[in-house]
């Protein structure tokens, strides 16, 4: 009986892995194949068909101008796995290429009867490189952040709320083009159809916009500030194409009309344009993607369990916002709208004019770790380059580049930011920061620690100067923010408004975080039955900082905070044990950056705290962010990409710390 029991799972066994089965796919294939190595698949797709539990879909060089969506799940011990084949580049791509250009005037080329269907998803790509729709006035700097915008006319009666002036714009017929419009408070963008044009008067016009945030008083040529009614251009029109890189669609006559980079004809080179918004739809579960490459679309997980690791995802969330009555799209390289326990880990996402990585709230226990998400957000509205609301998410050794306004958002309860590097945000636009979220007064017990923040500024004269290193804006409440360290923003380390309440601020340093006149902590807070309140009941222990001011706070004309409402019974926060310093109290050399000095006045200083300064080296826990004798902690990412299709940029692994000397 033993015996026959014994052999009956013996060949359960056999059966199990038998069932488990390789697939290859080739596009290079003059048949559709039968998935064998000797013939394989000439698409993913035919693969996707097949693939159950413990298969494996092995894919050859070459590029595939589908799209990843798996009809089946994995399981925990049998996922489904997509990757390539031994060393292969791989391309999945949301792109067609278009050739049999002939000329049109000068530089420029044309191609019939192509078919670009997104709408304000359409996009024109070079070598793998986004091209620039018609614009005036032209990108001169081949530069997205860089907006080279004209101011608009500010004159009473050059503007409203449906039309802008300025005396500069060419004569043509701009209805059908599109407005692109940055107000004088910077903190968003929108885009406009044009819907007339007014040649005498040189104005624009577009449907009139909403009166209410994100437009209303705030992000429209209703608001001076910084001396002018806000910044624009005009795209979509055939008539202003006249620079490289430059291309409009004519979408009656199904023309695409090109200025190549070189001004010859785009033949030697690869012209593609976009035909669909993804490159991957992981709906299903256990399902795992390896070592691929995407290019012009994204990946859209709404499962659990799913991994995407080792991939690199280029231009994959590329798009317009006309008409667009919000300030915000989930539109991501990468991004994650429901599921559990789904990670992605040590890949690449470079360029979007909106999110790099997006997890929605139902998307929950999500790993984002060791990746490198650069150069996002071009288009300035309330786009990131991680956005994570989801619940007990994990964001973990990233390293995080370029940003026209914010850098990360993470809300979801219970989630964990540590060991990242976030950096150069707010290049175009301000009322914001590295760190940004906004919140109900709720305490969300989320954990931010040992990470760098640094470079928020703005890099053109049109924007305020209001770029913060941690921002807990509207409301936020419930952050756990420890053993940070921020500098190198031009305004204050730290950031509290209205109703931000509940959060502990530990063992953190600021250094040159602003104009040395101004504080390291701001508020914005109104007065209450007229009486000027502040926010309340957050804790604030053990951080250091250069001399200046520790705290103003106002509703617009600002007040100092003083040691007396630190301390007095009138106090509205713990404010504790932190101390300025006129020297720098630390090392800035390689492998010791931010650590204590031998005998530097941080040492033994701080107070202990539970769960927080557990890596007590001395008498007591030290001031700021590092131990002296403890780790020199170093956080990003802690491996070098190879074997992509791309070389990734070098930026995310910049440092600028020339600052601190």
């Amino acid at each position: 009986m033993k015996f026959k029991i014994l052999s009956v799972m013996c060949s359960l066994v056999v059966s199990c892995h038998a069932f488990a089965k390789e697939y290859h796919v080739n596009g290079a294939n003059t048949s559709k194949g039968n998935g064998s190595i000797e013939n394989p698949f000439q698409t993913i797709a035919q693969a996707s068909k097949v693939l159950k539990a413990g298969d494996v879909c092995y894919i050859h060089e070459g590029t595939y101008y589908e799209n990843i969506s798996p009809k089946n799940s994995g399981t925990k011990k049998k996922p489904i796995i997509f990757t390539r084949y031994k060393d292969d580049i791989v391309i999945i791509s949301a792109t067609k290429p278009i050739a049999n250009w002939e000329p049109y005037s000068g530089n420029i080329y044309k191609a019939n009867n192509v078919n670009m269907v997104l709408g304000d998803g359409n996009n024109v790509y070079y070598n793998h490189k986004k091209m620039q729709i018609a614009r005036w006035p032209n990108d001169s700097d081949d530069n997205e952040y860089s907006l080279d915008a004209k101011f608009i006319d500010k004159t009473k009666g050059t503007w409203s709320m449906s039309y802008i002036s300025n005396l500069e714009i060419p004569n043509i017929d701009w209805t059908g083009g599109i407005i692109h419009y940055l107000g004088a408070h910077s903190g968003c963008s929108w885009e406009r159809a044009i819907t007339n044009y007014t040649p005498n008067l040189h104005r624009v016009h577009f449907k009139t916009l909403p009166d209410k945030w994100p437009f209303g008083k705030t992000h429209s040529p209703q608001r001076l500030e910084n001396g002018h009614r806000g910044i624009f251009y005009l795209m979509n029109k055939l008539e202003v194409l006249d620079a490289p890189n430059e291309w409009f669609y004519d979408k009656q006559t199904k023309t695409l009309y090109f200025y190549a980079p070189n001004g010859e004809k785009p033949t030697k080179d690869i012209v593609e344009v976009a035909t669909r918004s993804h490159t991957a739809q992981i709906y299903k579960n256990h399902i795992h993607v390896k070592g691929l490459n995407f290019f012009g679309g994204m990946i859209t997980i709404k499962g659990n369990h799913n991994k995407i690791t080792n991939c690199m995802v280029k231009h994959g969330a590329e798009k317009l916002i006309t008409n667009l009555n919000g300030a915000a799209l989930k539109d991501a390289a990468i991004q994650v709208l429901e599921g559990y326990h789904n990670s992605i880990e040590k890949c690449v996402l470079e360029h979007g004019t909106l999110n790099g990585l997006y997890l929605d709230r139902d998307a929950e226990n999500t790993t984002v770790k060791n990746n490198i998400v650069q150069y996002f957000n071009t288009i300035g509205i309330h786009a990131h380059l991680l956005n994570s609301s989801g619940a007990r998410n994990k964001i973990i050794r990233n390293s995080f580049y370029g940003s026209a306004r914010d850098g990360v958002k993470v809300t979801g309860d219970d989630s964990e930011f540590a060991y990242n590097h976030v950096q150069k945000c707010l290049i175009s636009g301000a009322d914001g920061g590295l760190f940004y979220v906004t919140g109900r007064s709720i305490p969300k017990n989320i954990e931010v620690h040992h990470n760098w923040f640094h470079d928020a500024y703005s890099d053109d004269n049109h924007a305020g100067k209001k770029a913060t290193g941690i921002y807990l804006d509207n409301n936020a409440a419930g952050y756990i923010v420890h053993h940070n360290v921020v500098w190198d923003v031009e305004w204050a380390g730290l950031h509290f408004n209205w109703n931000a309440i509940k959060n502990e601020i530990y063992n953190n340093t600021f250094w040159n975080v602003g104009k040395p006149e101004e504080a390291v902590i701001n508020s914005w807070v109104p007065k209450r039955n007229g009486v000027q309140t502040n926010v309340e009941d957050n804790i604030l222990y053990n951080n250091f900082s250069d001399v200046r001011p520790w705290w103003d706070s106002g509703d617009g004309k600002k007040y100092r905070v003083d040691e007396k409402e630190f301390k007095g019974k009138e106090a509205d926060n713990d404010f504790k044990n932190n101390e300025q310093y006129a020297k720098r109290p630390f090392l800035v050399e390689e492998g010791k950056l931010f650590m204590p000095f031998k005998d530097a006045s941080v040492i033994d200083k701080g107070l202990k705290i539970k769960n927080i300064t557990n890596n007590t080296k001395g008498k007591a826990p030290d001031l700021g962010a590092y131990e002296f004798g403890g780790q020199a902690w170093v956080p990003g990412v802690n491996w070098t990409p190879k074997h992509f299709a791309w070389t990734p940029g070098s930026d995310y692994k910049k440092l600028n710390t020339s600052s601190l000397k």
